[in-house]
């Protein structure tokens, strides 16, 4: 007998996993985390309750899987090899993915009283754009753009602090992200 895993029943159809996730999104934008039902999603997606607890076991385990395949989504193109044109692109990318979920969804997964949603959000996106970003410092450290004692995990709060700052401001800025990054990078050389 085999020692490899037997998997019971039909394969999962990668179609129906992209619409489930497609529709926790779109009920995520307009309703959000508080009002996200299982069940509602099961009904809009077209699939059972069962098949929707078959790939995720909660609430926050949909919501955060639906919220990180935008970001996945998003990223899965290569960035440049540039250190400043791959800052620029990945928070272009950032921005698109906060456009699609909607930043009432990303604050309402931030709220500490659902603290399961919340680390997991941090488990499944943020830590991966950090990660991300973390890299492309880095990289830019061993090829002497950045000075080897910058404080990265700073410049990276910074960076993303940057965009939420923009946005809580309000208004058009054409360029915020050319000028967040040139601005950053300045003070990491020094």
């Amino acid at each position: 007998m085999s020692t490899a895993a037997v998997q019971r029943g039909r394969p999962r159809s990668a179609a129906i996993d992209r619409r489930i996730l497609a529709t926790a999104v779109e009920h995520l934008r307009t309703r959000g985390y508080r009002e996200l039902s299982i069940e509602q999603v099961a009904c809009a997606a077209g699939v059972s309750k069962a098949t929707v607890y078959r790939r995720y076991r909660n609430k926050a385990d949909l919501a955060t899987a639906a919220v990180a395949s935008v970001s996945a989504e998003r990223f899965a193109q290569p960035l440049p090899d540039d250190t400043h044109d791959a800052l620029v692109e990945h928070l272009h990318r950032f921005e698109d993915g906060v456009s699609t979920v909607g930043m009432g969804t990303l604050g309402s997964l931030l709220d500490e009283r659902d603290p399961e949603a919340l680390e997991l959000h941090r488990e499944r996106t943020i830590r991966r754009g950090v990660d991300v970003v973390r890299s492309i410092l880095r990289r830019g450290q061993e090829r002497g753009e950045i000075r080897s004692g910058a404080d990265l995990d700073i410049a990276i709060e910074m960076l993303f602090g940057a965009f939420f700052a923009r946005r809580l401001k309000g208004g058009e800025a054409p360029g915020w992200a050319e000028a967040a990054v040139d601005t950053l990078l300045a003070g990491l050389a020094r």
